[in-house]
């Protein structure tokens, strides 16, 4: 069976895992490592510099550790004179770069907007990215920094005619973006005012073509961060008809912001479904790249308050078909949903779907051993005509099997469309305890499938040998059995079938056949050498058409059993009338050239070869024959002239 997972649907909170927000804290780390490893390198590139100078780099990298952490504690603190005063004496500060971070991120943490005026006037480069090129207006995003962010948006751009707002990080997230995926709605007002400012007064940025501009990576708009973590307002904010996002806009994945939302785990991800859902009512069904629908994704997700909208609220079809042809009913019966369950079955989803593999709720439940959901659905059979409780023991479900033993009464004589009972399927799984269980509750051991066979039949061919040894203990007929265990090349069942089992393997079948004709048409040499160890009988032995084991051999192309069966005294010219035939003939007929070989080597023939030579010896006896006649009767002649008259 196949596993399901809703992929692509959480893609959006892992794409901006490395930029989540940091903690109020982070001023208070110290650098003493950054301090090493510039202390380390001058070491290492000291081979002209004078000891004393050496000393004197170290404690002047040391002291700018010291001082950034200083100034650090001045923006936590507010303390915004001696900050500047800082700075004036301590220009470069600003270069330095912690983890990637500048005294600009700090100021933007603690939403100073007066240091961040400091900086911008003394550093020309103090927009520049950051960790994962992120720019400031990134980092004012994320720490819902507004007043550093109203500054920032009324700045000029600086190396392009895009506006701040819509520059990208590494992974082509905007400002925008991080807004709508932190739920900083006041920020992401002031950007929609900026922007509806943009649409209508500047012609490099045409409202049309808006949402693409603020694509990620993956094809995802900011309302796609916005449903997926639940944010609501800034749902509202980004639905602003003038900033021309698309509601069905899909990502790579193929979803849409409301199959985001409701696949969502936050605790306002329902609301936002509903209002995305009525905004759109088309944008309920469509699909995504595995053709699930935002109610497929919500099973998945066990949303139980989203599907409870979706099918009350917004008329959303209960029963939906993705790729593989399988309901939101499917899904919730695979992982055992039982509440999820019950809401589609009240709301008309039909439990007798089948996907394709023409396989319903019911079955995938059973193979999940969910009890509960198994007695809502049990009463299915799929495309084979199998029961649940038919999966139940092809699965091996023990505890579910007896449960269906105990409150189902299951038909004893129901068969699958192979003809299969479940004792066949008990038996071909090889499950000892399984069989036990349903021979003791009445299951015929003798019952055959669509080819003739017995459960026995199928443990011999598959090699368990438990289960054959139980069978026969309790009464079923070992005698054909043997041929499935010879053909499955099952040598150690064989072996106790015949020796522990008293299995008859003189037997034979409708067309003549014993089982050494099955082991030498299967090539097990294990097989044979257990049959002729027991019996050597069998190996001259001639089905109906006159064909020996060897014979098979040698058609089938087995070359270790054609040598096997020579050396425990196979006939090598062994003739079927029938059909013509030796064993050198049928080898050469099937293009078996090393068989031929070997046989040849060993005396074979053709048959006219056969016949020929059959019919000197007849010759050689026949003149030999009438010469004894003559000299019998030339003796009598003799005998009655000496007589006396």
């Amino acid at each position: 069976m196949k596993e399901w997972r809703a992929e692509g649907v959480v893609g959006i909170q892992r794409s901006l895992r490395s930029a989540g927000s940091r903690t109020a804290g982070a001023d208070s780390e110290r650098i003493t490592g950054l301090g090493n490893c510039c202390a380390t390198l001058i070491l290492r590139i000291s081979g002209k510099i004078g000891e004393r100078s050496l000393i004197g780099e170290i404690h002047q990298v040391k002291m700018m550790n010291a001082k950034f952490v200083e100034a650090i504690d001045f923006l936590r603190d507010n303390n915004m004179a001696q900050f500047e005063k800082f700075i004036k004496q301590f220009p470069q500060l600003l270069e330095i770069r912690r983890r990637g971070r500048s005294l600009l991120t700090y100021a933007l943490l603690y939403d100073r907007l007066r240091a961040l005026q400091i900086i911008s006037k003394r550093s020309p480069h103090f927009f520049d990215g950051e960790e994962n090129s992120e720019s400031a207006l990134h980092w004012a995003a994320k720490f819902d920094a507004r007043k550093c962010c109203k500054y920032l948006l009324s700045l000029p751009p600086q190396y392009s005619d895009t506006p701040w707002i819509l520059m990208k990080n590494s992974r082509q997230i905007t400002p925008i973006h991080l807004a709508a995926h932190y739920g900083y709605a006041k920020i992401l007002k002031i950007k929609n005012l900026f922007l509806q400012q943009i649409l209508l007064h500047s012609t490099p940025l045409d409202s049309e073509i808006f949402y693409q501009l603020v694509n990620d990576n993956f094809g995802r708009s900011p309302l796609h961060y916005a449903a997926s973590t639940g944010k609501l307002e800034c749902c509202e904010i980004l639905l602003d008809e003038r900033l021309g996002l698309p509601l069905d806009q899909k990502d790579q994945d193929g979803h849409t912001p409301l199959m985001c939302a409701a696949a969502s785990c936050y605790p306002d991800a329902p609301e936002v479904v509903r209002l995305l859902g009525s905004r759109k009512i088309s944008s309920i069904t469509a699909r995504d790249n595995a053709g699930r629908t935002a109610m497929h994704l919500a099973v998945i997700a066990q949303n139980i308050v989203v599907v409870d909208i979706l099918l009350n609220v917004l008329e959303c079809p209960s029963e939906t078909f993705d790729n593989d042809a399988r309901t939101p009913l499917h899904y919730a019966a695979k992982y055992g949903f039982d509440e999820v369950v019950k809401k589609l079955l009240s709301a008309k989803a039909r439990n007798a779907t089948r996907d394709c593999f023409g396989i319903s709720p019911a079955h995938y439940a059973v193979q999940g051993g969910h009890r509960v959901v198994v007695d809502r659905l049990m009463e299915q059979y799929d495309s084979d005509g199998r029961s649940c409780f038919m999966w139940s023991v092809i699965a091996e479900q023990e505890l579910l099997v007896q449960h269906f033993l105990e409150c189902y009464q299951p038909d004893r004589n129901h068969k699958d469309k192979y003809g299969y009972t479940a004792l066949h399927h008990a038996t071909h799984i090889g499950s000892l305890r399984l069989v036990k269980l349903l021979v003791k509750e009445g299951w015929n051991i003798h019952e055959v499938d669509d080819a003739g066979a017995t459960p026995l039949h199928l443990a011999a061919a598959k090699g368990f040998t438990d289960v054959a040894r139980l069978l026969v203990m309790v009464g079923a007929n070992c005698e054909t059995p043997i041929f499935y265990a010879c053909l499955g090349g099952q040598a150690h069942t064989l072996s106790v079938m015949v020796t522990e089992l008293n299995c008859k393997m003189t037997h034979a079948d409708k067309l003549g056949r014993t089982a050494l004709h099955c082991a030498a048409f299967g090539g097990y040499v294990a097989c044979i050498e257990v049959l002729i160890m027991k019996d050597d009988c069998t190996i001259h032995k001639e089905d109906l058409d006159q064909l020996t084991p060897i014979h098979i051999a040698c058609e089938r192309g087995k070359y270790d059993c054609v040598k096997y069966l020579l050396k425990y005294g196979a006939a090598v010219n062994a003739f079927a009338r029938i059909d013509d035939c030796t064993p050198l003939s049928c080898a050469h007929a099937n293009g078996h050239q090393q068989i031929a070989n070997y046989l040849l080597r060993n005396g074979g023939l053709f048959p006219h070869q056969l016949r020929n030579l059959a019919a000197l010896i007849i010759q050689k006896w026949w003149k030999i024959l009438r010469l004894k006649i003559f000299n019998r009767k030339k003796c009598a002649g003799n005998d009655s002239s000496s007589e006396p008259n």
